[in-house]
């Protein structure tokens, strides 16, 4: 039986349009040159990070622990808080956790969201959809991957990974990877609002104890 929704962060809970605001002007370009570099990278199904070597090759990574972003409150998508009470008061375990270093974690952290856990790949020691992630966060909750589902927005790391991890997907469709991958014949499981999931969850269970 299932116990456990996953979140993924970025473009799932959190709107990262501020992010990548924050980013262009640290990097000294223009935010629609770098909304199109990212928009580029998501439909080619590349790793978002070459954007720094794109638009700026005179930096590297680890540049990313620079992070000029400050999370608060205010970057959740409106229905994020709704449906992560709406898990947990449904017995859920909930988790947080995506392809962040241990500085944004800490970030996330700060939110005090209403989960039993926050987590990052900084923290495992693995990203996605490497299964090392998800083996790793079912680990810190005490269960086995089959016992979680894994809520992204991302077909490669959030859906083909969390299967391949042992992890039930659901894809958000939203933000550029969301959307461009919205057809994509690997999901089985989708919503196109956080708002939808708690009913979805609902029917994953019930199909659990009818068969």
């Amino acid at each position: 039986m299932r116990t456990t929704v996953v979140f993924d962060v970025g473009e799932t809970l959190v709107d990262e349009t501020g992010l990548w605001a924050s980013w262009a002007q640290e990097l000294g370009v223009p935010a629609f040159t770098l909304y199109g570099v990212l928009g580029g990278l998501a439909a080619h199904g590349e790793d978002h990070r070459r954007f720094l070597e794109l638009v700026r090759p005179d930096l590297s990574w680890p540049y990313e622990d620079k992070q000029p972003f400050q999370l608060t409150a205010a970057y959740l998508y409106p229905d994020a808080l709704e449906c992560l009470r709406a898990v947990k008061a449904d017995g859920w375990t909930v988790v947080v956790g995506g392809n962040q270093p241990a500085t944004f974690q800490r970030l996330v952290e700060q939110l005090d969201l209403p989960v039993d856990l926050v987590t990052s790949s900084g923290a495992l020691g693995a990203e996605k959809p490497d299964p090392a992630f998800f083996h790793g966060v079912a680990a810190a909750v005490g269960v086995r991957p089959e016992q979680c589902v894994h809520v992204g927005d991302r077909v490669d790391n959030d859906v083909i990974g969390a299967r391949a991890g042992g992890m039930l997907p659901v894809h958000v469709v939203r933000g550029p990877w969301g959307v461009l991958h919205a057809g994509n014949p690997a999901v089985d499981l989708q919503v196109r609002s956080l708002a939808e999931l708690p009913a979805l969850l609902g029917k994953v269970r019930q199909a659990e104890s009818s068969a």
